[in-house]
């Protein structure tokens, strides 16, 4: 699933955010040692296997067109496994109502994932790729504000231009630290950072100690 996803992190890391999404272990999935040998040598590698309805979850977790197909393509081999368990319909009748009654359930079940998906990207925090990428753009923000990482400014009062930030951020999204941001507001939570400002008396702090760095240049 990994490699057929696409997905960037480092899988150990990656696998680590999935089951913070509500998954038990000997439940959910089972881990395993792989027994090829590492020609580098070092410990051996860890995978894991997963029930049917993890895997499909998962899919649908990552919200782009590679978790789509895989969600899809789990929920076939589910229907196939429980068609080869049902009766073979003998009647046109019989293979009507199988045909109905198979699509409801799996309209039901989708809409059961996908509301406890729903539930579950507000009840866990930010996954460590995304936390990660929101602290690079904030870095990026207060740079840009105290006028770059060697100006007189932010020496001085960068630390505390972040603290305001953040402190701005939390109250926002009523957090206690920006990582426990729900991952449905992921989005909302960056479009923030694009408007957000530090208050004016720190702007005009920050433009003061900026300008007497230019007036001691000039003399």
């Amino acid at each position: 699933m990994h490699k057929f996803l696409g997905v960037k992190t480092r899988y150990n890391d990656w696998f680590e955010d999935m089951v913070k999404y509500g998954f038990t272990e000997n439940i959910d999935f089972i881990g395993f040692t792989e027994k090829r040998v590492k020609p580098q040598g070092g410990r051996p590698s860890i995978d894991h296997a997963l029930k049917l309805d993890m895997a499909k979850e998962i899919s649908m977790i990552q919200r782009n067109e590679k978790g789509k197909q895989a969600r899809l393509y789990f929920i076939e081999v589910e229907k196939q496994a429980k068609e080869q368990q049902l009766r073979v319909p003998t009647t046109q009748h019989e293979l009507v109502q199988l045909a109905l009654s198979a699509n409801e359930e799996t309209n039901q079940r989708i809409d059961v994932v996908e509301d406890k998906v729903a539930d579950l990207t507000d009840r866990f925090g930010l996954p460590s790729n995304k936390a990660k990428v929101l602290q690079k753009k904030v870095a990026s923000k207060v740079y840009m504000f105290t006028g770059g990482k060697d100006s007189n400014a932010h020496k001085k009062m960068g630390g505390r231009v972040f603290k305001e930030f953040y402190k701005d951020l939390n109250n926002r999204f009523d957090v206690v630290k920006y990582s426990d941001i729900p991952l449905s507001r992921y989005d909302e939570a960056l479009e923030y950072l694009d408007m957000w400002q530090p208050s004016f008396n720190t702007t005009l702090e920050i433009r003061g100690l900026n300008s007497q760095t230019s007036f001691e240049f000039e003399n």
